[in-house]
Order: C-alpha cells, then sequence, then structure tokens
C-alpha cells in the first residue's frame, strides 16, 4: 500500500492560489502557502507537484448518470460501464440517445481535463524560477510533470478532437481572461504530447522504473509508443485502415524500450489486482489509494455487491457486467466458447422466460428430498420453492422439462468450468462463491456465499442460520447480473465502502504488449504479434489454437478479442471501441444491445444516435464562455 496518494489530495489545496480557464473548484484555506510562499520551499513545490497527479482521481464520468461522486472514483469506473463488459443497472444517459453537449457529462469531463493541464502548467513556469530544491530533483519532477500533461492532453484529443479536430492548446500559465483559443488542429495536439514524453524520456534524472506510483522513463515511453500507434493507424466504421508505417515503427520501438527499462508481466493474473503486488514489474503507471478516509477509491462501492460489506454498509453493485464480455472468454484449450456445447439449443431461444430455466436453483438434493438450509436444517423456504415454479410456467413446455430438481446448479456450473481463468478471477459467474466481508453475523465475521437464482429476499443480508444466498439488490426476474470480483474485496472490513486500497492501474505491461502486437498487425508482422499474444495469454493460463494469425484481419480481431478479455474492469475497453469505430457493433449491437441480465433479457436499451457519437462535442458551456471554439459537428447545440 501506498502513501503517496495522502500527499496528492492534500496537496489541491496547495494549488487553488492559481485560476484557470475550468474556474478550479475552490479549495479549503492553505494558510502559509497561500501567502507568496508557494513553489518557494520544497514542501509546497511537492505538494504542487503532487496537486497534479490528483488530477488523475475523478476527471471521468462518475458512475451516477451525470453526476460525478467525490473520493476518485471516476477515473477507472466511470469509463468501463461505457465498454462492452461494464454496464450500470439503470438507464445511462450516454447509451440510450437521450445525450447533448449542454449536460454536465461532457463538461466536468473537459473541466477537469484542463484543470491538470493547467496545474501542470502553473508548476512547469515556476519550478525552475523559483524552486529551492537540488537542480536534479527539479529536472526529475520537470519531467513528471510534462508526462502529466501529455497524458491529460491525449484524453482530450482522444475524446474531443478525432477527426482532426483537436482541442484548445495551453501550455504556459492562464487566466480566466485568457482563456480565448479556438481549437488547434488535432495534429498539433499530438506533436506537443510527443514534445512532452520526449522530453521527459531524455532527462537523466527521470529513473526507468519507479515502483511508488509516480512517473518512469518505461510510463513515458510507453504512451509515447501509444500516441505513435494511435496516429499510425486510423480505423473507419466500415473497417478500412489508413496507416503510417514509420509511425507504427516507433512505437514498436518504443513499447521495446518499455521491456528494457525492467519491466514486464506479473506471474499471477488473480493476484496482480491486489495490494501485495501493487509494487510488481507490471504495474507501470498507477493511482495509488490507501484504505483510510477519503484516500480510498469507490471500486467495493461501485464494483461490489450486496454481500461485499464493509463498516459503513454493503456495497450496491451499481456496475455489473455484461453478458457480452461473459460469453468472449473462451474455454481453457483456446476453443470458442459456445453455449449449444453444454445446453444444446439454448443459442436459439428467443423468449428470456425460456432461458431463464437453466439458471434455476436445485430444489431437491441427491436423496431426491427438498434441500435443507444451511444452519437450521429446514426445507428450503417454500418463497424459493414457489418462485421456481412460477419461472418454470413462464417457460415453453418443450423447455420446462429441461429443468433439473437436482442437478441444475451443476449443469450451469458447468458453462463456467474449464474457461479462461481470466472469466473467474474478474467475475463472479451463477453459482459460484464469493466471500463477503463484515456484520453477517456479527463484527468481522466473512462468510462465503453463493450466486442463486431465485433466492428470499434480493436485498437481505446473508445469515447464518438461512441458506448463504448471495443478495443480487435486485428484483427476482428483472435484472439478475453477473457481478465483478475484480477490484472487490472478499472477508474484509473495510473501513468505508467508498475507500478501498486498491491501486487503479493505467498502465501495465500487459498494455504495452498488446499495443505493440496491434502495431505488429497494422505492420503485418503476424509472427511477432503472435508472440507478444502468447505471452499474455500463458501468463493467464489459457491456450491459444492455431489460425488465429493466419491473416492480417483475424489477427486484428483476435487482438481486440485478448484487449477485451484482459482488460475487464480496468476502463480500457471503452477507449479501444471508440478508436477502433467499434463501439455501435460491440457495444451498441446496432441498437440491438442494452443492459442485460444473465440470461439475455435487456431492461434498458441502447440506442445510436448517429456516429458523431464517435466524438465527444465541445460541451455548451464552454461554447458560451468562449464563442472563438467550434462546435462539433453532428451534435444539437
Amino acid at each position: 500500500m501506498n502513501t503517496i496518494i495522502k500527499i496528492l489530495t492534500v496537496s489541491a489545496i496547495a494549488l487553488s492560489s492559481f485560476t484557470s480557464c475550468m474556474d478550479i473548484l475552490d479549495t479549503a484555506p492553505y494558510d502559509a502557502l497561500a501567502s507568496g510562499s508557494m513553489w518557494k520551499t520544497e514542501e509546497s513545490v511537492d505538494q504542487g507537484v503532487a496537486g497534479v497527479y490528483n488530477a488523475l482521481c475523478d476527471w471521468a464520468p462518475g458512475v451516477y448518470a451525470d453526476t460525478y461522486i467525490a473520493d476518485g472514483n471516476g477515473s477507472t469506473y466511470g469509463f468501463e460501464r461505457l465498454g462492452i463488459a461494464g454496464q450500470l443497472t439503470y438507464a445511462e444517459i450516454l447509451t440510450n440517445g437521450s445525450i447533448n453537449p449542454s449536460g454536465g457529462y461532457f463538461s466536468n469531463t473537459w473541466k477537469k481535463l484542463y484543470e491538470g493541464i493547467h496545474r501542470a502548467n502553473e508548476a512547469l513556469a515556476n519550478i525552475p524560477q523559483k524552486s529551492p530544491a537540488s537542480p536534479e530533483k527539479n529536472a526529475r519532477l520537470m519531467a513528471e510533470l510534462k508526462f502529466l500533461r501529455a497524458y491529460f492532453y491525449f484524453r482530450l484529443n482522444e475524446l474531443y478532437g478525432r477527426d482532426g479536430l483537436g482541442v484548445p492548446l495551453y501550455t504556459e500559465p492562464v487566466t480566466v481572461d485568457q482563456c480565448v483559443k479556438s481549437q488547434s488542429p488535432e495534429n498539433e495536439v499530438w506533436i506537443q504530447i510527443l514534445k512532452d514524453l520526449t522530453e521527459a524520456i531524455d532527462e537523466p534524472n527521470l529513473p526507468n522504473k519507479e515502483t511508488t506510483g509516480r512517473v518512469s522513463k518505461g510510463a513515458a515511453y510507453a504512451l509515447r509508443g501509444k500516441a505513435h500507434l494511435y496516429q499510425g493507424s486510423k480505423y473507419a466504421e466500415d473497417g478500412s485502415v489508413v496507416k503510417n508505417d514509420d509511425l507504427l515503427r516507433k512505437a514498436v520501438a518504443d513499447f521495446d524500450s518499455v521491456r528494457r527499462c525492467g519491466y514486464g508481466l506479473f506471474s499471477n493474473y488473480k493476484q496482480l489486482f491486489t495490494e501485495a503486488n501493487e509494487n510488481c514489474i507490471e504495474m507501470i503507471f498507477r493511482i495509488p489509494h490507501t484504505g483510510d478516509i477519503h484516500y480510498g477509491t469507490s471500486s467495493q462501492r461501485v464494483l461490489g455487491n450486496r454481500s461485499a460489506y464493509s463498516a459503513s454498509g454493503e456495497a450496491w453493485g451499481t456496475l455489473s457486467a455484461s453478458p457480452v464480455i461473459i460469453d468472449l472468454y473462451e474455454n481453457a484449450d483456446g476453443t470458442p466458447f459456445n453455449w449449444d456445447n453444454i445446453i444444446p439449443g439454448y443459442s436459439s431461444l428467443t423468449r428470456a422466460a425460456d432461458r431463464i430455466v437453466y439458471f434455476l436453483r436445485d430444489t431437491l438434493g441427491a436423496d431426491n428430498n427438498i434441500i435443507t438450509q444451511q444452519g437450521n436444517n429446514r426445507p428450503l423456504d417454500a418463497t424459493v420453492r414457489s418462485s421456481v415454479a412460477k419461472h418454470l410456467g413462464n417457460a415453453n413446455s418443450s423447455v420446462r422439462s429441461d429443468y433439473l430438481p437436482h442437478g441444475n446448479e451443476a449443469r450451469m456450473q458447468s458453462v463456467f468450468a474449464n474457461r479462461d481463468p481470466r472469466l473467474a478471477a474478474s467475475f463472479i459467474t451463477p453459482y459460484s462463491g464469493f466471500t463477503g466481508g463484515y456484520s453477517f453475523s456479527g463484527a468481522n465475521n466473512a462468510m462465503e456465499v453463493f450466486w442463486r437464482f431465485p433466492v428470499d429476499n434480493y436485498n437481505a443480508k446473508p445469515n447464518v442460520t438461512k441458506r448463504n444466498d448471495m443478495s443480487t439488490g435486485t428484483a427476482n426476474g428483472d435484472y439478475v447480473p453477473y457481478f465483478h470480483r475484480k477490484f472487490v474485496y472478499e472477508g474484509i472490513n473495510l473501513a468505508r465502502w467508498e475507500d478501498s486500497p486498491l491501486d487503479e492501474p493505467l498502465i501495465r505491461f500487459a498494455n504495452v504488449l498488446l499495443w505493440q502486437a496491434e502495431a505488429y498487425v497494422e505492420l503485418n508482422q503476424l509472427d511477432k504479434a503472435e508472440t507478444n499474444v502468447l505471452e499474455v495469454r500463458d501468463r493467464a493460463g489459457v491456450s491459444t489454437v492455431a489460425g488465429h494469425f493466419a491473416n492480417q484481419t483475424l489477427a486484428r480481431n483476435y487482438v481486440r478479442d485478448e484487449r477485451r478479455r484482459e482488460f475487464a474492469g480496468e476502463g480500457v475497453n471503452f477507449f479501444d471501441e471508440m478508436r477502433w469505430r467499434t463501439w455501435n457493433t460491440m457495444k451498441f449491437r446496432n441498437d440491438t444491445g442494452g443492459m442485460q441480465s444473465v440470461w439475455g433479457n435487456i431492461k434498458n436499451p441502447y440506442k445510436w444516435p448517429g456516429n458523431h457519437l464517435y466524438i465527444w462535442p465541445v460541451p455548451q458551456t464552454e461554447i458560451e464562455k468562449n464563442p472563438e471554439l467550434i462546435k462539433t459537428p453532428g451534435w444539437s447545440y
């Protein structure tokens, strides 16, 4: 566990002395630092730089529709719901067709990214003139700041600046009145990003490798390689690719340099996402957290389930997992997963009521008697048995007879057995267990619960005197999801559900390997692409069937699928689908997609308003403040 985040959050106070185009939020008084001593003491310099790092924590949209949640949960989980793996438990304005440029969804993200940029600009301008720190330390801090500014501009450019549009480019401190620039063309923004990253790489005082969450030379190589990749391969909705081989070769070279800086894959995928391994060789750049109040991340609250407890109460499972990603995980032998191989005819069922039959729990034991509840040995609750009978009655007669009073659970478990191990490491699947935390039958008592359907009370806390069913948090039959396991604590009493100490990975070595594999595919060096993918899959413990790299199209799609599997839960996939121009087909499913239960019924349909959704609009509030800004084409202002 790292302590840097304590410095990061406190240091935001130190930065309230300067203003920016984005009207940086007011912070608490900072006493001596406000008196003109800012940047003139080494302590204030450290706090000022840490304040730039702090801008990483919550710049993405919050998980509750058009709002933000405090405690820094937006940087990763705010985007996970927009990828193919994630989904909210209620309607999402960006996917239901109701979004427009005037809401806080776009303006808050824009503002917070520019807040980070202006903090970096202020520090870059003042440290050379005022900092009393050693020249070596100042040089290192300047390199870190250039990386961070490049990171913020990278995010702005890929969200708001695609297709040549670009974003306003500020590299010096400015006041609100000086925020009058129009967008610089996209290419000019990329040039600035590359310039900052190159200067960071060339700084001798920036270490090759870091394990504390700070910027390293390896992180700068990784981000520069990503920038070269993004410019070297540009995709269209029809699948065509515009390539620049020179830039792709530069991307390959940068990614090679990351390994030379000392980074590599950690040996165990599941254990990678634990506190014990936050400093391992795979974590190139991350947001550090502690479990102290206001210094953690909200992963337990957002990704957790009603059985994932903390001292402040149970989690909510606000962000669940989509069946789309679950079905994408292959069999352990590398062959594609197919429901029909286990439940013949399952894929051809069109009614959710028919598919539910296969997810129903057992009601009889091997002795053909009613299953008794754990703890009191009473027969399985009559309300549960009644609910099972109700769902059976809703199914067609041809399917109803497939229900196994004893063996239905085992058949469903076989659906998820012998699959890519990353599936079980990342998600809670039907009839698997989860070790819940606090308050089941007393403080600090942990209890293993199991995903079953239906349950007696979908909001009930597990009870040792009854059956150890996992709370679904949703009404039976209305919406019953897959739950996240990655980034969710099991069997532990956190101080608050808003303060998980798990760090958020932003760049890990698996990213580098698969970005490089993409570059190799576009260079038509398919054997090298396959080598990279095999390295990632071998670490996960999943075999690879020959033939996926037989031609460029097959290889491109396989690398993409591998990224979807590897980074589920990490807020990565949304940016990938936007870049590949596959967001419509993969997330919206050409207007047939939506928030789904495990058996595929859609509760909240998605609506694709048009391809303009691939570029986020300049916010209406920014247009009103700065008339030089150009409205984003395709959006109704």
